[in-house]
This record gives C-alpha cells, structure tokens and sequence, in this order.
C-alpha cells in the first residue's frame, strides 16, 4: 500500500476538515467579536457548504477527463489565499465572503482526495486505504480544533484563520510530490455529454440514488450534532474555549484509533454490515448526549459516538465509491458531496433554529434520527459488492 499517496491525500482531508470543524470551538468567540445571534453565526457553517458543494460538482465532472491531481493542487492553493483572506476579515460579512470562498476550495479537496483514492486502491484494500485517509476527519478535532481554539483563545479568532492559511502552503508543496493519475482522453463534447448521462443514471438506480441521500443523512446528522456542541458546553455549563478545544481533541483521539480499525474490520466482515452497526451506535449516543450533565459521563458518551462515526467512515466511503465505475466516479463523488454539503447546510441553518427556540436536545434528536435513517437506507437499498480476486 502506497504510504505516501495515503499521506498526501490524509493532510489535504485533514486541511478542509479542521478548518470546518474549528468553527465549533471558534463559535463563541465569534459571536461576541462580531456581534451576531447564533442562528445567524450558523450561516457560516452554510455558506461554507453551499459553496464546497458546487465546487465538489465541478471539479468531479472535470477531473473524470483532466484527472484528480491538478484539482487537487488548485483547491489547496485557493484555500490558502481565501484563508488568509479571512484573517484580514473586519465584519462578519467580510468573513461570509471568506468563509464562501474556503468552502470551495475544500470543496474540490473532499471530491479529488476521495476519488483519487478510489482510482488507486483495489476494492478489497480500499477499507483500509479509505479508514486511514478518512481518519482525517477525526485527526482534525486532535490536532486542528484544539490548536485553532488555543491560538484563539490567546491571539484572537483571525490568527486561527492565519495558521490555516500557511499550513495549506505547506501542504500544497507536498501535494506537487503525488504521482501523475490516469487522464480520459474522449473529446471535450463527449465528455460533457456522457457527464450528463451519468448524472441522470445516478439519480434514478435505486442503490446510487440510495447512496446519495446516505450522504445527505451522515454527513447533516454528524456535523448538526457537532457545530452546536460547543455553544451548549459553554451556555449550560460554562466551559471555556480552550476547554471545549480539548473535549473535541478527546473525541479526536478515540475516532483516530478507530477510523484505521473500522477499515480493517469492514475488509473482513463486509462493508455494510459494519457501516449498519456503527450508524445505529453513533444514532443512540448522540441522542443520549444532552441528558448528562458536565462531567465524566458526558465525556464516555460523547467518546462513544466518536468512535461510531469513525469506524463508519473507512466501510462507507469505499462502499459507495464501488457503486459505479470509475470513469464515472468523479462525478459521483461529485454529486454525492453535493448532497453531503447540502445535509450539512440545511441542518447547520435548522439546528441554529432549534437550538434557540428549543435547546441542544432538540438538534440532537434531529441528527440522531438521521444518523438512524442512514442504517435504514443501507439495509433496505444497498447490495455489497464483490472484491474481485488477487490475480484476477
């Protein structure tokens, strides 16, 4: 297996995701340095999603036929200047405008990450290359989260933006280092044509339409429950910034042991069946979350459901990246990510609602009977596919 390729792909994840989930423990800083309401600090989380999901569509439909690695190198170059851009953000318009920008940017890496991924691991090892790539999405509450939260709490929420910023050109001299990927050389017309296809046929087959609104469901449900999270912590019970930082590195550290070992386990025993389990698991703890005062409870109930979305996360994605071929599967990834980023915004934007008018409990209950859904869908929809043989 290719460590490098799985590396590179895991920091370029990584960047968009704790830029994103960093808005949880920046939230109460923004609020009081901007001067909004919390519903409307949500449109951050919604603007940001919006715009990931329009450049998830262009960018997988092009790189199906000028290949996965110039997109990749583009987004993480855009995130940096529109990073930056929002460290220098005055008004919390400025930041929406910034924030839209980002949200892009991450956009095209959550697409070109995944389906290069796809392209280059063997469905029978894409468990484990995909559980250790997307254990991303969990490194990012240890490591980003927390450090976005201590620059914040001693040098103001813009420096957060400012470390994102240089940390994405690192990132980019490293992405120049991935090997070149397979390029389609239909002409342009057909390209588009065929594009077009694809997209209908994806929304009328039973599995793949399927796997469309699993992405809507998972990712609304994990990111509802988690962006209100903070303001909860600090509201109730009133735990600082910094201190909700090291609950979210907390979850992180569970979810990143887990991740690998969700992989690996789904190699074995089935994607499905694993992602089935782990989805009703994650749906019970994060129901059960804001019946617990601060406290050690909290924090085991809170581990559990880390560790649930993350040993989803490998079984999931290699899953539903085996559904078509891969001439097509940018832009699947592409559409998928749209219904990812619009679950993500409608629920950011509902739970905003739900938080104000009926407390943390009331989001809670909305993303675990969406995470739950998600179960119903696999078992009800999607068929396991077949590893083709070693050799064959």
């Amino acid at each position: 297996m290719d460590s490098f390729v799985i590396a590179g792909l895991f920091l370029l994840l990584f960047l968009g995701l704790a830029d994103n989930q960093m808005i949880a423990a920046l939230l109460p800083s923004l609020v009081g340095s901007l001067h909004v309401s919390i519903g409307v600090a949500g449109l951050l989380v919604a603007v940001y999603s919006l715009t990931a999901a329009l450049a998830s569509f262009v960018s997988g439909v092009l790189s199906d036929h000028y290949g996965r690695k110039r997109f990749l190198l583009l987004g993480v170059l855009l995130f940096a200047a529109s990073s930056w851009v929002a460290s220098r953000s005055a008004t919390f318009h400025a930041l929406v405008l910034a924030r839209a920008l980002t949200g892009f940017a991450a956009g095209m890496l959550s697409t070109c990450s995944i389906t290069y991924a796809a392209d280059r691991f063997e469905y029978r090892v894409r468990g484990r290359a995909l559980g250790l790539i997307s254990s991303a999405y969990f490194a990012a509450p240890i490591l980003g989260v927390p450090l976005a939260a201590q620059i914040a709490d001693r040098y103001g929420w813009r420096r957060a933006f400012l470390f994102f910023a240089i940390l994405a050109l690192v990132i980019a001299a490293l992405t120049l280092s991935l090997p070149k990927d397979k390029l389609n050389p239909q002409p342009s017309s057909d390209k588009l044509r065929l594009a077009g296809r694809a997209f209908r046929s994806f929304l009328v087959r039973r599995d793949t339409a399927a796997a469309l609104g699993i992405a809507f469901l998972v990712s609304g449900g994990l990111v509802g429950f988690l962006t209100y999270v903070g303001q909860w912590l600090n509201g109730q019970f009133g735990i600082s910034t910094r201190t909700i930082g090291w609950v979210f590195m907390l979850g992180g550290v569970v979810a990143l042991g887990s991740a690998p070992a969700g992989g690996i386990v789904s190699d074995r025993l089935g994607k499905r069946s694993v992602a089935i389990v782990s989805n009703l698991i994650l749906a019970l703890a994060v129901a059960l979350i804001p019946l617990f005062a601060w406290g050690p409870w909290l924090l085991v109930v809170f581990s559990v459901a880390s560790m649930a979305a993350a040993f989803r996360q490998g079984p999931l994605t290699a899953l539903i990246t085996e559904l078509v071929p891969s001439t097509q599967r940018g832009s699947f990834i592409a559409l998928r990510n749209i219904f990812s980023q619009t679950g993500i915004g409608l629920a950011a934007i509902l739970g905003g609602l739900l938080y104000e008018r009926h407390g943390y409990g009331a989001v809670t209950t909305l993303c675990a009977v969406m995470t739950a859904l998600v179960a119903l869908l696999l078992f009800m929809h999607i068929v396991e596919p077949q590893a083709v043989p070693e050799g064959v």
